[in-house]
């Protein structure tokens, strides 16, 4: 499927989505959250990601009986995520991850790429206050600890080869995979220039790192391919690369230990 024909394909959805809620009273508002809102990088793995505004007497209501949805293919999974939203998978593969939720809820939400699609009046001014909210929130994130976080991925993945060489082979991946890898994103995210043309997503700085990062990215991208020890000394290797000559603070001798425990020097 090309560009073209998803994001085509993406805008019927939605055009049949808004007129089935429309015509409904209860209904204040669709805002599209995501690819949806951030249109530039809609594709054919693109979700609908959304909040629908509804009357808080029909909020629980809207969560339980999906009618509201366009008619098409079956629905094969709904399950609940959270107090207000769900995710649903169609027989045709499509997603859905939203919540159902009254305009003082969708108040306290986070909004960061957002459109409004359909508004009954208030709820454009509230997400403009979401949004307002969100930046600040995200401009006064506190900075991580960057030698922490070397001192936790290095351990890390000391721990996760060990558990490999003893045979947990899923605790290994674990450790390297997400454990490891979440502390190297977060000391890449501080500390590498980011491509100043990549869409970054604010609430989660650790999405689309093969585009912010390109360089980078792709070697992560690459290492995360290697089995689990392969993995880890990959990383090891971007990290002393990328990381280590851009903080002061870098664990040297404990990056040294862990090459020379595991038969890596």
């Amino acid at each position: 499927m090309t560009t073209l024909d998803a994001r085509a394909r993406f805008d019927a959805w939605t055009d049949a989505l808004v007129a089935r809620l429309a015509q409904r009273p209860e209904v204040l508002g669709l805002v599209l959250l995501g690819s949806g809102a951030e249109r530039a990088r809609l594709d054919e793995w693109s979700d609908h990601d959304f909040y629908l505004v509804v009357e808080p007497d029909v909020a629980e209501r809207y969560r339980q009986d999906l009618s509201w949805l366009p008619e098409g293919p079956d629905i094969v999974l709904s399950p609940r995520e959270t107090g207000h939203g769900l995710k649903v998978v169609l027989a045709d593969g499509h997603v859905m991850e939203f919540a159902v939720a009254s305009l003082e809820d969708v108040a306290t939400f986070a909004a960061h790429h957002w459109r409004v699609v359909h508004d009954t009046g208030p709820v454009t001014s509230v997400l403009e206050a979401c949004a307002a909210r969100t930046a600040h929130e995200i401009a006064a994130r506190p900075a991580p600890d960057l030698p922490r976080a070397a001192g936790l991925f290095c351990s890390l993945l000391l721990i996760g080869v060990g558990r490999a060489r003893r045979g947990e082979l899923v605790a290994a991946n674990a450790h390297v995979r997400m454990y490891a890898l979440g502390e190297l994103l977060d000391l890449v995210g501080a500390l590498v220039p980011a491509d100043p043309a990549a869409l970054r997503d604010g609430l989660d700085p650790r999405r689309r790192v093969e585009d912010t990062f390109p360089g980078v990215g792709a070697r992560i991208g690459a290492a995360l391919d290697q089995p689990v020890e392969d993995c880890a000394r990959a990383l090891l290797g971007i990290a002393e690369d990328v990381v280590a000559p851009r903080l002061p603070q870098w664990p040297a001798a404990g990056a040294t230990t862990v090459r020379r425990t595991l038969g890596w020097a």
